[in-house]
């Protein structure tokens, strides 16, 4: 047999076996990200959610196995839940993923979406794996809609500058490379920090963008304290403006597209 008929051979079989993978149904599902988790609830299939993190708000009240932390997981206790997948996001050590394969556990890692788009595309691969793939796509449909028709709402004489504030010790901006620079897209404004290869920043940099909104997220920091902050500069366009707003993060920094949805509404709701 020629080799370029053993390589033939070889992807067909390829494409065949993964074709069979890819259709496969999943019914004990560890989930290491919120948003993942999240996402399976609103795939409706919490049934199949055998163990989250500690930081899963949304299993909580169905007292679901707690297996992890945000970057710890309890590799014995996960084991002796038998899950049939593992899913997890780039920030998941790939030690612990690599131990899951051992044990013959499928894992499937979702990397930071950088989009709505990608987001998007997320939701339908995790409808995929649960058999969900009709309304995986109704909740794409009816959050692309939305977004569009939000995104047709913001009228600005000039595109605003924009700064979303995740972190504030150090202080960290979104940049373009985070599916949170969609937000600033879709309002029409202007990412003060989509330059900069890292969000790690300065007050001072910040104050000579001069942003003429400025969005702080909560994860993990006083957010009255960063807006009592930013105010206090009078001569910030934002603050002259009285464009200084706190988003809560459970629901901003959540890749989900209801998520992203909700945020981009929120936003607009209090803009106007």
């Amino acid at each position: 047999m020629s080799n370029y008929i053993k390589r033939i051979l070889v992807s067909l079989i390829a494409i065949f076996y993964f074709g069979l993978s890819s259709g496969q149904e999943y019914h004990r599902i560890i989930s290491l990200a919120p948003s993942l988790t999240k996402s399976i609830y609103y795939l409706e299939s919490k049934d199949k959610l055998i163990g989250c993190t500690s930081y899963c708000e949304i299993a909580k009240p169905d007292n679901k196995d707690i297996i992890a932390t945000a970057i710890k997981v309890n590799l014995e206790q996960a084991v002796k839940l038998k899950p049939d997948i593992v899913i997890a996001t780039g920030i998941t050590n790939p030690e612990t993923l690599e131990f899951f394969r051992k044990f013959g556990i499928k894992t499937e890692v979702f990397e930071t979406p950088e989009t709505f788009s990608e987001i998007c595309n997320q939701f339908t691969r995790l409808g995929e794996l649960v058999n969900k793939q009709s309304l995986a796509s109704s909740i794409i449909t009816k959050s692309t809609s939305k977004v569009d028709s939000l995104k047709n709402l913001y009228k600005w004489e000039d595109p605003p500058k924009i700064f979303i504030q995740i972190g504030a010790k150090p202080l960290f901006a979104v940049t373009a490379n985070n599916f949170m620079n969609d937000y600033i897209k879709k309002m029409g404004g202007v990412n003060v920090a989509a330059e900069l290869k890292r969000g790690t920043v300065s007050r001072e940099y910040i104050l000579a963008q001069n942003p003429d909104i400025v969005i702080i997220v909560t994860m993990g920091i006083v957010g009255e304290e960063e807006k009592r902050i930013w105010k206090s500069y009078k001569s910030l366009s934002a603050s002259k403006s009285k464009h200084i707003y706190i988003i809560d993060s459970n629901i901003a920094c959540t890749p989900t597209p209801i998520s992203f949805t909700e945020t981009l509404g929120i936003i607009f709701n209090l803009i106007n």
